[in-house]
């Protein structure tokens, strides 16, 4: 099997509203959707989704890197050899890891569709069978955001990830509003999104806030300044865990020999696609450091890849999980199908996709809506 044609679709799809973190303001979602086609007529697809402040492509980047580089490197490849297939992407050019993911998603997909079986058994099979819902909620008006989570575990949702780090008083007063809405039984997480800066604002506002039972706090500083994380987690009696610092394995072993956090937060757009991730989690689970399975916002075919992960990877402990159209900032339109959450014994689950590859269909008449320009189409030269 071999790849003959690979089409790029650029899709701008509006959120029902802008979601808003302390670094940055997304007003939709910037996706461009992958299409590669092998010689027996087996069709795989993959995402990358554009994100100036994590890993600094845009829809342009990404387009020019596929279209210039990335697909004259694997045209004519196996998907089947994906590790192979990396170096050749990485020896044509270096970073660029959501262009690289959306190619590494299609060979996965199309691997599966051949093989008539889900990812998560290419991958090694079920491990996590059951995952819980746990939304994120970005920064807002106190009061929306206390909404939002009375709305959220009303729902069945039994874990909050709430956004923080524009203003110090501002945080601590909405960690106590939620606390005190919620009830002693939700479990909190924050995500600063490097928003205290530095580590004695964040040392402060983390001694302000322990006694609100919060589970985690996500990426407090810099990323660039592991050394005050480090310190930081010392400091503190609450674990830490760093996203934005981490994307590759280098990254991970000098968070690992600095002692810098408790947990790492592991992105299919940060890493390069899941055979990158799955190297990042083994190193992890090497080192006896958990890893949490964050979302870098995509539709429901990079969401399905990242369920996938969650099912058959031991390493991940910990995850945000959401349907993509569910979400009150969610996608306003699906281009594929459905990822769905239900209700079980009071619990608001989110439920893997089964079928072969990915195991979502594409809603073509979705993508021809939302594109941004004409698609790439790039053939296999004989």
């Amino acid at each position: 099997m071999k790849i003959e044609e690979i089409h790029v679709f650029p899709l701008r799809i509006p959120f029902k509203e802008s979601a808003r973190i302390s670094s940055w303001q997304y007003p939709c979602i910037e996706s461009i959707l992958v299409k590669i086609k092998t010689d027996n007529d087996v069709f795989g697809y993959g995402e990358a989704v554009t994100d100036p402040i994590f890993t600094g492509e845009t829809m342009e980047s990404i387009v020019g890197a596929i279209k210039n580089y990335l697909a004259p490197a694997v045209l004519g490849s196996n998907p089947f050899t994906l590790r192979q297939i990396h170096c050749k992407m990485d020896k044509a050019l270096v970073r660029n890891t959501s262009a690289k993911a959306a190619i590494d998603m299609a060979c996965l997909d199309a691997v599966g569709k051949a093989t008539k079986q889900p990812i998560y058994n290419l991958l090694g099979g079920k491990f996590t069978s059951e995952i819980f819902m746990v939304p994120e909620i970005v920064l807002g008006s106190l009061s929306d955001v206390v909404k939002r989570c009375e709305e959220a575990v009303a729902n069945g949702v039994k874990c909050l990830k709430v956004k923080v780090g524009e203003d110090p008083d501002e945080d601590v007063e909405k960690v106590k509003c939620i606390r005190k809405a919620v009830g002693n039984s939700v479990e909190i997480r924050l995500d600063a999104n490097q928003g205290w800066r530095n580590y004695w604002t964040a040392l402060k506002i983390i001694k302000r806030i322990e006694r609100y039972d919060i589970s985690l706090i996500e990426q407090p500083l810099p990323a660039r300044d592991l050394k005050g994380s480090a310190m930081l987690r010392k400091a503190v009696g609450i674990p830490l865990m760093l996203d934005e610092s981490i994307h590759g394995l280098d990254d991970a072993i000098a968070a690992l020999r600095l002692e810098a956090c408790d947990i790492i937060s592991v992105k299919v757009m940060k890493a390069g696609g899941l055979l990158r991730i799955r190297e990042l989690v083994d190193l992890c689970s090497a080192y006896g450091m958990p890893c949490h399975m964050g979302t870098s916002w995509e539709t429901e075919v990079g969401w399905a890849a990242i369920l996938h992960l969650i099912t058959a990877l031991p390493g991940i402990h910990l995850w945000d999980a959401y349907p993509p159209t569910e979400i009150y900032w969610g996608a306003t339109a699906n281009i594929a199908t459905s990822i769905k959450s239900l209700l079980e014994k009071g619990v608001r689950m989110v439920k893997v996709p089964d079928g072969p590859g990915l195991g979502v269909a594409i809603n073509e008449e979705a993508v021809t809506k939302h594109l941004t320009s004409k698609p790439t189409h790039l053939k296999r030269k004989i």
